[in-house]
């Protein structure tokens, strides 16, 4: 089985948190995982600025996207990251078509949405609001996990899915 992280990985935070969730479900699952911040070739801007470019990391995150199971994608930011957003489209279209196409072979997919803002289980005034049409792709095709910062319990509500997936397709 083969996962796909996709996060806002591009400070110090967001790229912590991005490898330790990513590494756990690996772990936790034994899913082969490709996690964009892993890919120097498109995201090592230190040392590879000068020949990245828009179209590598769109051909090789599209590509990982293709193989992938399951898409786990992190839904906090001040919005939800623009590539995440794409990713998760891209994922969800994917499926779609591969069923409204009848393709052979098609792989089962599954798309886990991450949110661990504590302004997602507010009301009113304190509720974030999210992205109706990338939130209803999540839910269409998977399920959104609720975390809380400082509490790691949504980590285990994740694995619980991915082996529920596993044991229903594999």
């Amino acid at each position: 089985m083969k996962g796909y992280f996709a996060s806002h990985f591009f400070n110090d935070a967001m790229f912590r948190w991005t490898e330790e969730v990513a590494s756990y479900i690996e772990s936790e699952t034994g899913i082969n995982m490709y996690v964009p911040q892993r890919n120097g070739e498109i995201n090592d801007k230190r040392e590879n600025d000068d020949i990245i470019t828009d179209i590598k990391i769109a051909q090789a995150d599209t590509l990982e996207l293709k193989k992938a199971n399951i898409l786990f994608a992190c839904l906090d930011g001040l919005t939800i990251d623009d590539g995440v957003a794409g990713e998760i489209m891209g994922f969800g279209l994917i499926k779609e078509m591969e069923e409204e196409y009848n393709i052979p072979d098609r792989k089962p997919r599954l798309i886990i949405g991450i949110i661990t803002d504590m302004r997602w289980q507010g009301t009113g005034d304190n509720h974030l609001y999210r992205n109706l049409m990338i939130l209803g792709k999540v839910k269409e095709h998977g399920y959104i996990v609720e975390g809380y910062p400082g509490e790691d319990d949504y980590k285990e509500k994740i694995i619980a899915i991915v082996k529920n997936f596993e044991e229903k397709y594999f």
